[in-house]
């Protein structure tokens, strides 16, 4: 009767969280391969901003200053409409994307094959407004919100957020991510320079557009990417200001 009794507890508990169990498994086995989701947005602590000499830039209608006078203009392009490549002397390069709103949402949503009204439903009507808000509910997700005790639905698409994190974050998330401002902008820094030279990237989302920052460091160059000069050009980030 006991073991009998064991058996119909555990078949009723694979029933009813059999799949809820295996994903909570399968995030925390993720989270070995990939310790990089279990690292979520803080509050960027270093606020300084570099004052060197340097060089305003203006890109897909936005301005920006850079601490840095050694552009090579001979190797800086325009690629595919919607990049730019910006080269240093010092063999650095900065690229710069564009992307129209909502992408990012879509994008990860159309792989993860979720309709959107389901994913309303499950995580608020705010949750796709922006693609701010759609990151930040990514970048949120760890594997311990991964648990048995869920239903079927929720657990599946929880995990398959939790497996985007892991597929889209950048190799310097490892050593952190961290929320950004700039002018109408609102973003991630994925990185610190310290920590991950030539690892650096944010990804800012305003109503209108998303604009993601690649900083590129020469190993052993003559200039070294600090915080400081990469919240030279989050501060002064706008929209390009017609020629009078």
């Amino acid at each position: 009767m006991i073991l009998g009794a064991a058996v119909a507890v555990s078949v009723t508990y694979l029933w009813l969280f059999g799949d809820q169990t295996f994903l909570a498994f399968e995030a925390r086995a993720m989270a070995r391969t990939l310790p990089f989701v279990k690292e979520i947005p803080v509050e960027l602590s270093d606020s300084s901003v570099s004052l060197a000499p340097g060089r305003k830039l203006s890109y897909f209608g936005y301005e920006f200053e850079i601490p840095w006078d050694d552009v090579d203009d001979s190797k800086c392009r325009i690629v595919g409409g919607n990049k730019a490549i910006i080269a240093f002397l010092s063999g650095n390069v900065l690229s710069l994307w564009s992307w129209p709103p909502h992408e990012f949402a879509n994008g990860v949503l159309s792989s993860i094959k979720m309709d959107p009204q389901k994913f309303r439903q499950l995580y608020g009507d705010a949750a796709l407004q922006s693609d701010y808000t759609f990151h930040r509910i990514m970048l949120g997700m760890t594997p311990d919100k991964v648990f048995p005790f869920t239903s079927k639905r929720q657990a599946h698409s929880d995990f398959a957020l939790l497996l985007s994190k892991g597929i889209s974050g950048p190799p310097g998330a490892l050593s952190g991510i961290y929320s950004v401002k700039a002018g109408e902008f609102r973003g991630f820094q994925f990185g610190r320079p310290q920590s991950s030279p030539g690892s650096v990237s944010i990804e800012l989302y305003s109503d209108s557009t998303s604009l993601d920052f690649i900083f590129g460091q020469k190993a052993n160059g003559s200039t070294v990417i600090s915080q400081a000069d990469i919240n030279r050009i989050l501060v002064t980030l706008r929209k390009s200001q017609p020629d009078i």
